[in-house]
């Protein structure tokens, strides 16, 4: 997960009480990652953390996670938000995607056991099925290439594609295969959202959502992160209609209220009611936008993200409301997983 070696054995010896004594006691309440993450202290909004470094070590945090974590090329990403919510987001990524191989090797060794149970009857079959399956060559390659026509079809004007990178362990499916919107929600405190509610973030420029994929491969290298694309019409966003947010004393009040974990009050108190909001993405040059004094010492230069010498743009969904006519109206896809793309 990322702890030290002397940190990850204590951790062990006190999860193997925790466990006996809830086995005699028939009481299972606790889960071993939320166990594992309380160990991390509770970040109080407004800590400067003017050493992450040593306050990481002191932690118990391993040499390998803290130099990933502390990873100069995405300073501006990393002072987004504190030492406390990289390492319990790292070491969450981490344990989902062990959990992911021991089901799927749980999966494989059942499937095994099954196509051994079956081997006569799978080989007689098997007979059968070439000779269909080469007489229905001809149209499964008519059906894939009519697939990729409808592919390219769907970005063509009057479609607008967003991005979101994620870690491939966050995101959920339902039955049938589609991703759920519900798994991309993200958390608080962020740009726009202090506490609570239901907010999803994305950008409409493919070469920022890998440079925040970037962050996450360097952080966990275990399975290849995504970028996923999420395709709505034009006529959709136009009907909400959005909330153009350009950078300025508004947008320095918003972030800096938000990202210290607190609500909008007075007449920014609106913003939350919003389905849609169009602005800047926030960044930091040196310390965390929730360690300032004051909005006041937020400017475009240290605070606004740029990517390629470009203002990097987020769309801001908020509200369950939103998120249901998402679901029923987008189409959200994975566009890359390759871990070998630029960042």
């Amino acid at each position: 997960m990322g702890w030290g070696e002397e940190k990850a054995a204590d951790i062990w010896a006190r999860w193997e009480i925790v466990k006996q004594i809830e086995s005699n006691e028939a009481e299972f309440e606790h889960h071993f990652l939320e166990y594992a993450l309380s160990a991390i202290p509770y970040h109080k909004p407004g800590d400067r953390q003017e050493d992450w470094e040593a306050e990481m070590l002191n932690w118990g945090v391993g040499a390998e996670l803290r130099a990933a974590i502390m990873d100069e090329g995405y300073t501006d990403i990393r002072l987004t938000e504190s030492a406390q919510y990289w390492v319990q987001d790292t070491m969450e990524i981490r344990y989902l995607s062990l959990e992911r191989l021991q089901r799927e090797s749980q999966m494989r060794a059942q499937t095994s056991a099954t196509s051994t149970n079956n081997a006569a009857s799978s080989n007689n079959a098997a007979s059968s099925n070439n000779a269909a399956s080469s007489n229905n060559t001809t149209s499964t390659n008519t059906t894939s290439s009519n697939n990729a026509a409808s592919s390219t079809s769907s970005t063509v004007p009057g479609t607008l594609a967003l991005y979101k990178a994620i870690a491939k362990d966050r995101i959920s499916k339902d039955p049938a295969g589609k991703i759920s919107i519900d798994s991309l929600l993200s958390g608080t405190p962020s740009d726009f959202r202090g506490a609570g509610g239901s907010t999803l973030y994305f950008t409409p420029t493919l070469e920022v959502a890998e440079h925040y994929r970037g962050y996450i491969r360097r952080r966990f290298n275990g399975a290849a992160p995504l970028i996923l694309q999420l395709l709505v019409t034009n006529s959709f966003i136009e009907a909400l209609p959005p909330f153009i947010l350009r950078f300025g004393d508004v947008w320095k009040e918003i972030v800096f209220t938000s990202r210290r974990g607190l609500l909008l009050r007075g007449d920014l108190k609106r913003i939350r009611r919003l389905p849609l909001i169009i602005a800047p993405i926030a960044r930091s040059h040196n310390r965390t936008i929730s360690s300032l004094d004051d909005h006041h010492q937020i400017s475009s230069v240290r605070h606004v993200l740029y990517v390629k010498d470009s203002e990097a743009i987020q769309y801001v969904f908020q509200g369950e409301d939103m998120v249901d006519r998402l679901e029923e109206c987008g189409e959200v896809r994975i566009v890359s997983q390759s871990s070998t793309l630029a960042s």
